[in-house]
């Protein structure tokens, strides 16, 4: 690199500041008094219950919690039921609140593999920004949570207005939780494809033990303004699956999947499961959150009976992806697990047709 391509650098480095992080709450509602129910009440319910459906895993709400919103939701039902006149906004809300009570809460239907809970929660990032005369900037790390001693690989190339990648001066800082600054690194492209690549080991830097939590890599080039930000979390140890599973129908008509998993330390433990009928084709997902010790542990992943009829399909049933996270802020997630495992062969009338809920 030149002197002048260093003193730029050097300056770039100097001026950047720490991005900050911003945390939303969802709030929670509830139908209370009157013997009417207000389009606007109605309508405020139905953007709350959307939310809650869209709730992210790792929103992890003690049981009582759940059960309060679950109770909240049979009321606003029941209200609107019990009202004389229902509005088309009534009984849009009514069929929204029937699709939600189909399952229990912590069973979810989906469609796609991309709609698949765990494989969005370890998708990598691959984030492209632009400058106002059309160059553009993308990076990307190669996983999204790293255990100690893991090696992390971030990536990053620039392109013209064209859309082809072009040598680059690249300049980045490792940033802890958006506070403080680790140090500078040093991107290279060994094999000359102009993707510029990073290595380090994953909590340590400059032989400095690192804290777990959120790490940013913040790259900057030598077009005014074209930077961006790649993310990654340094989780501590959380146990892993050990790869034995076993299945069974419960006397309710449900589906339970067994997993044995081996904790490293005892904490409250966050699991989810997702069941598909071959590889591309999912029925959905389930979680369980338990307080274990260290040692190992068979844990229930139960599915709905309905959620499986509605699939349409008999067994055998491929239980695709676990995960497991201990519940830490941020959470501590290793990588998902597919254990490849298929269930019996269970016909479809062995599974329950009734509806989670009915009020």
């Amino acid at each position: 690199m030149s002197t002048s391509s260093k003193d730029r650098s050097k300056a770039r480095l100097a001026g950047w500041g720490v991005l900050a992080v911003v945390t939303g709450l969802v709030g929670y509602w509830a139908l209370t008094g009157g013997e009417e129910a207000t389009p606007a009440v109605i309508a405020k319910a139905k953007a709350e219950e959307q939310s809650i459906r869209s709730r992210k895993p790792d929103n992890v709400k003690p049981a009582e919690l759940e059960q309060e919103e679950e109770d909240q939701s049979v009321k606003l039902w029941k209200g609107i039921q019990s009202l004389r006149n229902k509005t088309e906004l009534h009984e849009s809300l009514l069929s929204d609140l029937a699709r939600f009570h189909r399952y229990p809460p912590e069973n979810r239907a989906i469609k796609t593999p991309e709609q698949d809970p765990i494989t969005q929660t370890f998708a990598v990032d691959e984030r492209t920004t632009h400058s106002e005369e059309g160059d553009s900037l993308t990076i990307w790390t190669d996983e999204k949570f790293y255990l100690r001693g893991d090696t992390i690989r971030v990536f990053a190339y620039q392109a013209d207005s064209d859309g082809d990648r072009v040598s680059a001066d690249l300049t980045a800082l490792l940033v802890y939780e958006d506070q403080q600054v680790v140090g500078t690194l040093a991107f290279s492209d060994s094999d000359g494809d102009l993707v510029y690549e990073v290595l380090m080991e994953a909590g340590s830097f400059n032989s400095q033990v690192l804290e777990a939590g959120i790490f940013k890599v913040i790259v900057d080039t030598d077009i005014d303004g074209l930077r961006d930000a790649a993310a990654f979390t340094l989780s501590e140890d959380t146990g892993s699956y050990t790869g034995s599973l076993r299945d069974s129908v419960t006397a309710d008509g449900n589906l339970l999947i067994e997993a044995e998993v081996d904790i490293s330390r005892e904490g409250r433990y966050y699991f989810q499961g997702s069941l598909y009928n071959d590889e591309q084709s999912p029925i959905g997902t389930t979680q369980n959150a338990l307080e274990l010790t260290a040692g190992r542990h068979w844990v229930p992943l139960e599915f709905y009976g309905l959620l499986i009829r509605d699939a349409g399909q008999d067994g055998p049933y491929l239980v695709k992806q676990l995960s497991i996270a201990r519940v830490t802020v941020p959470m501590a997630r290793d990588s998902a697990f597919e254990p490849g495992y298929y269930t019996e062969r269970y016909s479809l009338d062995q599974f329950t047709d009734s509806p989670y809920r009915e009020p």
